[in-house]
């Protein structure tokens, strides 16, 4: 075993939180990933983890072995970065994104990212759940909405307007509210990302203004609460990105323009070790400039 595979490993093992993970994240079977550590343990004479059959933690020796492993990893990365970066982006880029907005926005921005690298292979995993980078061996995941994870590294790249819409068959059998008081007298659809979902948020004359709301649906998902809101079962507030085709062809009706709502933050999160990748960086531009 060559040692900086051991130390990849280790440093792996560490993030993903097992050997399972680490193992996807670096395509080798965890067989391997915990021989790799032994070897490791075995040349340095040193214990870097604790291991029982229900959990993992670092040794003291472990732990100030994991920063020296960072720091020369990070040089390593560091050079072989400069040398891509004279020659040209690429390998594999692995991408996480939701799955209506990644159809839309991060799919055209790879056909363009592509078109500029041909050398870098993307894989583009489209879901609403939120994938765990390092146990699945993502680069890059795009993320809509408040982030759960705080050891990930995040960088903004736009902001997402929340628009009041309904189907044109829910105004005609029940009108349009005309003032953000109203919408509590409505059938409203609501997500479970938001904050609180029984109130949404405007600003009126200044002041924002939380509206209790309720219906009979609420889902996780923005995809999934547009279902029951096309078929004219509620009003829904929703993040523009998911609205331009329903709103372009009729199937929703936006309502109270005069009331802004509050914005929410799109952003792509990466692993610390994944943080200098030049084709990360490079993808993450590309992003910005469609979601701009």
């Amino acid at each position: 075993m060559d040692k900086i595979d051991g130390m990849r490993t280790f440093v792996a093992v560490v993030e993903a939180g097992s050997f399972a993970g680490a193992s996807k994240r670096l395509g080798i079977t965890g067989k391997l990933a915990s021989k790799y550590i032994a070897m490791l343990e075995a040349q340095l004479g040193m214990n870097l983890l604790h291991r029982t059959t229900r959990s993992m933690s670092l040794t003291h020796d472990g732990r100030t072995y994991l920063e020296g492993c960072r720091r020369v990893l990070n040089e390593i990365d560091l050079l072989d970065m400069s040398l891509e970066s004279s020659s040209g982006l690429k390998g594999m880029l692995r991408v996480a994104a939701p799955l209506t907005f990644g159809e839309t926005v991060v799919a055209t921005a790879a056909l363009e990212f592509m078109d500029t690298h041909p050398e870098v292979t993307i894989e583009l995993e489209l879901s609403d759940e939120y994938v765990d980078l390092a146990e699945k061996g993502f680069d890059l995941a795009v993320r809509i909405g408040a982030l759960k994870d705080s050891s990930l590294v995040a960088r903004k790249l736009g902001e997402a307007r929340l628009v009041v819409v309904a189907a044109p068959s829910y105004i005609e059998r029940h009108g349009a509210p005309s003032h953000p008081d109203e919408l509590s007298a409505h059938i409203c659809i609501r997500d479970a990302n938001n904050p609180d979902p029984n109130r949404w948020t405007f600003v009126i004359e200044g002041q924002q203004v939380h509206i209790p709301v309720a219906g009979p649906f609420v889902a996780n998902s923005p995809p999934a609460c547009l279902l029951p809101t096309r078929a004219g079962k509620g009003i829904f507030i929703c993040p523009h990105v998911f609205l331009d085709d329903d709103l372009t062809q009729g199937r929703l009706v936006q309502l109270l323009p005069g009331f802004p709502s509050r914005t929410i933050a799109i952003q792509s999160v990466q692993l610390p070790s994944a943080f200098r990748k030049p084709k990360v960086s490079a993808f993450i531009n590309t992003l910005r400039k469609h979601i701009r």
